[in-house]
């Protein structure tokens, strides 16, 4: 969880859009209709869309904290794992989200 503490107001927003499908989905988990499961698949690509932007993010600030390393040094390597893993932790977060609302749908469809 500290990982998500430091990590960057976009990645954050992210996770956030990413989540919107999970009420979507739990929405549709009540209350099965083709029209909430129409909106669900649209909210699932701004998530995975979300998710990617954050992973592309987290690659790029990787690579500026590389770049400013003077010389490859334990501390070094340490700082640009923490960036990394400070990027990367939202894109886990909005994937697993994006499984739970799926996963949600899918119960849904069975009822429905």
């Amino acid at each position: 969880m500290n990982s998500l503490m430091g990590a960057s107001y976009a990645s954050l927003l992210g996770v956030l859009i990413a989540a919107v499908p999970l009420v979507l989905a739990v929405m549709f988990l009540f209350q099965p209709s083709e029209g909430r499961l129409a909106l669900l698949r649209p909210a699932t690509l701004a998530g995975i869309f979300a998710a990617l932007c954050a992973f592309v993010l987290a690659l790029t600030n990787g690579a500026s904290a590389a770049a400013r390393l003077d010389a490859l040094n334990v501390e070094g390597v340490r700082h640009v794992a923490v960036v990394m893993q400070e990027g990367l932790a939202p894109v886990a977060a909005s994937f697993a989200l994006l499984t739970v609302a799926w996963g949600c749908a899918t119960v849904g469809m069975r009822k429905g």
